[in-house]
């Protein structure tokens, strides 16, 4: 039997799915183990990321995020399309743009694998009456912002193994130069 396969790119995203179809049988087979959920390491900009969470770490990458975070500041947008769509879902804007780590609570952090330094950090706000989740990336951008009441999904937390002792490794080796 022969099987052929088409690409697809599926609505609102970039991902692609593969339909096969089994010819002779005249059955098209589902995306195989094509998921919506995304993998630990996950391709950016920046080359292959992943994600760790502040509760599993490693400490000294939140150590790092928190020291290069520190102080009070104006957040920016990464463009002004990104800036409309959250006016018009009627997202705070300016509330969510005055960054101050002693009010915000730090949830994650995404680094490169390659490198082992964080490229984003998820940071925990209140604002308008709401929680917010706020993603916030190179040169103080936001990336992403999600209200908390809404089921957005959290990327698998890297939590053991050679990634992990590299990137605690990496950010203790940065902290100690800044000392």
């Amino acid at each position: 039997m022969l099987f052929a396969a088409q690409w697809q790119r599926a609505p609102c995203n970039s991902q692609l799915r593969v339909k096969l179809t089994l010819h002779g049988a005249g059955t098209a087979l589902p995306a195989c183990g094509m998921s919506d959920r995304q993998p630990p390491n996950k391709s950016s900009a920046h080359g292959n990321t992943a994600s760790f969470r502040c509760e599993t770490g490693p400490e000294t990458l939140f150590d790092r995020v928190r020291f290069k975070m520190a102080g009070a500041r104006r957040l920016k947008f990464y463009s002004a399309q990104f800036r409309r769509r959250l006016v018009e879902e009627g997202v705070p804007m300016e509330e969510l743009q005055q960054f101050d780590p002693e009010h915000w609570d730090l949830i994650a952090a995404d680094v490169r694998t390659d490198t082992g330094k964080f490229i984003n950090s998820t940071w925990v706000c209140s604002a308008d009456q709401r929680r917010w989740r706020v993603v916030i990336g190179f040169k103080d951008t936001i990336e992403r912002v999600t209200g908390l009441e809404k089921d957005a999904p959290t990327p698998d937390a890297v939590t053991s193994g050679t990634l992990y002792k590299k990137v605690a490794k990496v950010n203790g080796e940065l902290m100690d130069a800044e000392a």
